[in-house]
């Protein structure tokens, strides 16, 4: 079995179907199949359940894939010190989508101009997702707010969000939980940093939020304070990107838990070039913005 044959493996774990694994690795399906069905015979047992058109992966098959990705991850980086170390392949990226949506952009532009080499592939998710991933190697570094202390992991700062709340037009000012009474809030699911840090807002007052309405977007959490559905949070970098044209009234909140940094994490002794490199990206763009003169 060779790592090229996990590869293979992989793409039909993560796509969930031969057809879709062979459009990821530019090859032909009956190619995909005669790799998987070469590595049954050899292992001497099944990797997949075979129903009409669905792949459903056996035990001994989630087994497999567990050690696949440890392997492949150590072949990359074998790899890039072989190399010289040098930015160039895929690199796995989680972020918030707030992050995605306001502050990567230029970041990931950077990275793109200057190590074309690099494949980058950005995944969505909520802070507790996304630190699950990079624990489990599924990404190189994630972009998150509030990760564990955890000595398997290394950081560092990427920027600050300050989050407000928003309200209908009318609403008056909010100062305390006191000013929300028994709205709603809109949230992202559980397992968002912010959404966290609003209700640490709450019981920091000795209240606790009514009723939570969880949410897919910050746009359809902006859309559903324009219709009076209740009150949200939102970075104000988000807020920003959002046409809002006067319907929304924002309420800054003086309390610690209000500005939240964002940090870049890796799993540490996995520091390759490509997240060196990003590193590099971000330290470039901080010091370009604090180099604009205020005013």
């Amino acid at each position: 079995m060779e790592v090229s044959d996990l590869r293979t493996f992989m793409a039909v774990m993560e796509t969930g179907s031969i057809s879709h694994a062979a459009k990821a690795l530019h090859r032909v399906p009956s190619g995909v199949t005669a790799r998987i069905m070469l590595m049954e015979e050899e292992l001497g047992i099944q990797l997949f359940l075979r129903e009409k058109k669905r792949l459903l992966p056996t035990a001994r098959g989630q087994t497999l894939y567990t050690y696949a990705r440890r392997i492949t991850a150590l072949m990359d980086e074998a790899e890039l010190c072989v190399r010289g170390m040098e930015p160039g392949g895929r690199l796995r990226i989680g972020a918030l989508e707030s992050a995605a949506a306001a502050r990567l952009p230029e970041v990931l532009a950077r990275l793109h101009a200057e190590y074309p080499g690099i494949e980058l592939e950005l995944v969505i998710g909520t802070s507790s997702s996304l630190y699950g991933d990079i624990l489990e190697n599924r990404l190189d570094a994630v972009f998150v707010v509030d990760a564990p202390t955890d000595e398997r992991l290394e950081r560092m700062e990427a920027f600050t969000e300050r989050l407000v709340l928003i309200a209908t037009r009318e609403h008056p000012p909010i100062h305390t939980p006191g000013d929300i009474g028994r709205k709603a809030v809109l949230a992202f699911q559980g397992g968002c940093a912010y959404r966290n840090r609003l209700v640490n807002w709450f019981r920091a007052y000795g209240w606790e939020p009514q009723h939570i309405v969880e949410l897919a977007s910050y746009h359809a959490i902006v859309g559903g304070v324009i219709a009076g559905m209740g009150v949200g949070v939102v970075p104000a970098s988000v807020l920003e990107l959002c046409r809002t044209n006067g319907m929304l009234s924002v309420h800054a909140l003086e309390h610690p838990l209000c500005n939240a940094v964002t940090e870049l994490v890796w799993r540490k002794g996995m520091a390759s070039a490509n997240v060196a490199a990003i590193c590099r990206c971000l330290t470039s763009c901080e010091k370009k913005t604090s180099a604009i003169p205020a005013g």
